[in-house]
């Protein structure tokens, strides 16, 4: 009857050890493929975000033009007409690049006098090579 006894035990203490050991494994298991979302979700999310800004970003270029001034123009109104908010804080940012380019030392301008203003485009254009 010891014998049978001890078997018996022997099977149950087994038996508990080896589930043990199947929830420990399961843990540890578990423990890896959290810690690997944990670490990959965020580069993930950061990859398709940036991948979603660059479908919507196209590089655009800064380029300069000369217009002649019509009566009743103001430096406020060209600037209205040209600003691109996406590279100006405001349109007094913008007045004074103008003013700066043109040695303008007042906002005074005057109809049939030229202004270079900058301007923005996502269109390259290419330059023509200057011949000598």
């Amino acid at each position: 009857m010891n014998t049978t006894y001890h078997t018996i035990y022997v099977s149950k203490s087994f038996m508990d050890w080896r589930k043990r050991h199947i929830q420990v494994r399961r843990n540890i298991i578990m423990l890896v493929l959290s810690s690997i979302f944990v670490i990959s979700a965020p580069i993930l999310f950061l990859t398709f975000s940036t991948q979603a800004n660059d479908v919507e970003h196209q590089p655009s270029y800064k380029y300069y033009k000369s217009i002649e001034l019509s009566e009743g123009d103001t430096l406020w109104s060209v600037a209205n007409e040209y600003i691109d908010y996406n590279y100006y804080k405001n349109t007094s940012e913008y007045i004074e690049e103008v003013m700066k380019m043109n040695a303008l030392t007042s906002d005074k301008i005057f109809a049939g006098r030229h202004l270079i203003i900058p301007y923005y485009s996502t269109e390259l254009i290419a330059s023509e090579p200057i011949i000598n």
